[in-house]
């Protein structure tokens, strides 16, 4: 089980709701084996709500049953929701896969922090899998610029693209096959010296809203530049993929503006990937094909980001100028426990393959996902397990001390 048990878990400790006392058994060891000091038991709906009500502080961590007598686990998180308690919480039932996803996406929609919906019994490896995601959320909560309640401004954050306090990290992409390093995604970040590191989720969307997202793009694509100049002077030439917003491929001047700079740097266009999303390209179609077919032309590599998440057909990709598709995390995450998101993962790679166009699988945090995917024939991954998003500088260190493990993982060699 995972070292280090976050601290909201250690000091709120769990609560287990499940009418199997067999299964309320099983999870509880495991939990007390994990670490968890503190592991309450419910047998219904009902009565895990008057222990969270009654306990103080309440449970930190939840894992849920579905079908039990009085209330139902589905009437229990519903109460939470509308209580607006939302602790992080595993479900775990015997009802089929299908239902699982669907109770799965109405926690979603009612922003209940669901860590994963899994079959009976529960595993040490699902409820490690769900204490990480509980570590990742809390690592989110508690991230100092939103303890502050920052919320950046416009003028803020164009002062530090001016600054220059917005650059990229770094995340490998691996073949699936051979372990060789393909490339990477560049990934901005930004460390203020007021707040200390800022997540996208609270620029980005500033950058979009106020006119700010070229300030932005331009001087990630600089950065990325700059960094590929200097590994090439050292004689590396991994591919190198940056984000692209379908605001700025609305302005024809802008993608005039990007081949320019390319080619002022002296790096072969096919060595960077433009990665647009599924869903913003889909929502403005017209506006983005004119500047992709361009792009194309110049000889930059095209993917659709996020593929899944949006409504784009067969047809339509097989219409886009695109060299790779990029299958969502979401696909990855569960595909290996659920039967159903297994054969859309399955279809997605197919099809891809069948267009011509290259796979690469993002999100892989476990060795069971990257088996799952080479069975699949999967061309690309990415994804924690290989390797986190880090400095240009560390990237060849990185490298040299990870190569054989990394290899040696994806060969079975």
């Amino acid at each position: 089980m995972r070292n280090g048990l976050p601290r909201p878990i250690k000091l709120y400790g769990a609560l287990v709701v499940d009418d199997s006392s067999v299964q309320r058994m099983n999870a509880v060891d495991m939990l007390q084996s994990a670490g968890v000091p503190r592991v309450l038991e419910a047998a219904d709906g009902r009565a895990g709500l008057d222990l969270i009500r009654n306990q103080t502080p309440p449970p930190a961590f939840l894992i849920v049953d579905l079908e039990m007598p009085g209330m139902d686990g589905i009437e229990m998180l519903q109460a939470l929701a509308n209580e607006n308690y939302r602790p992080p919480f595993l479900i775990v039932s015997g009802q089929q896969p299908n239902l699982l996803s669907s109770i799965e996406t109405m926690c979603q929609e009612l922003g209940l922090p669901i860590l994963g919906a899994f079959s009976k019994p529960l595993t040490r490896i699902q409820l490690q899998q769900g204490l990480e995601g509980f570590s990742r959320m809390v690592e989110i909560r508690e991230h100092p610029a939103i303890d502050a309640g920052l919320k950046v401004s416009p003028e803020v954050l164009a002062d530090a693209l001016a600054r220059q306090e917005i650059l990229p990290h770094f995340q490998p992409k691996l073949n699936l096959v051979s372990g060789k390093l393909e490339g990477f995604e560049s990934l901005a970040r930004w460390t203020s010296p007021h707040f200390g590191p800022i997540p996208p989720v609270a620029f980005i969307p500033v950058a979009e809203a106020h006119g700010l997202i070229d300030d932005l793009t331009r001087a990630m694509f600089d950065a990325v530049l700059t960094r590929m100049q200097q590994w090439q002077a050292e004689g590396f030439h991994p591919h190198v993929a940056v984000n692209l917003s379908t605001r700025s491929l609305a302005d024809r001047y802008f993608c005039d503006d990007l081949i320019r700079r390319t080619q002022s740097a002296g790096i072969p266009p096919d060595r960077l990937i433009l990665e647009i999303t599924e869903s913003s390209l889909m929502s403005d179609l017209g506006a983005g094909l004119g500047a992709l077919g361009r792009l194309r032309l110049k000889g930059f590599r095209l993917s659709m980001d996020d593929y899944g998440t949006g409504f784009s057909t067969a047809q339509q990709l097989s219409r886009l100028p695109l060299t790779e598709l990029k299958i969502d995390r979401s696909f990855v995450a569960d595909a290996p426990g659920k039967p159903s998101l297994r054969t859309i993962l399955a279809s997605m790679i197919s099809m891809s393959l069948d267009l011509g166009l290259s796979t690469l699988a993002e999100g892989v945090e476990t060795v069971e996902q990257l088996r799952l995917l080479q069975s699949l024939s999967c061309q690309q991954v990415q994804g924690f397990l290989l390797g986190r998003p880090m400095p240009g500088e560390a990237v060849l260190p990185w490298w040299q001390a990870e190569e054989a493990r990394i290899v040696a993982l994806i060969t079975g060699e």
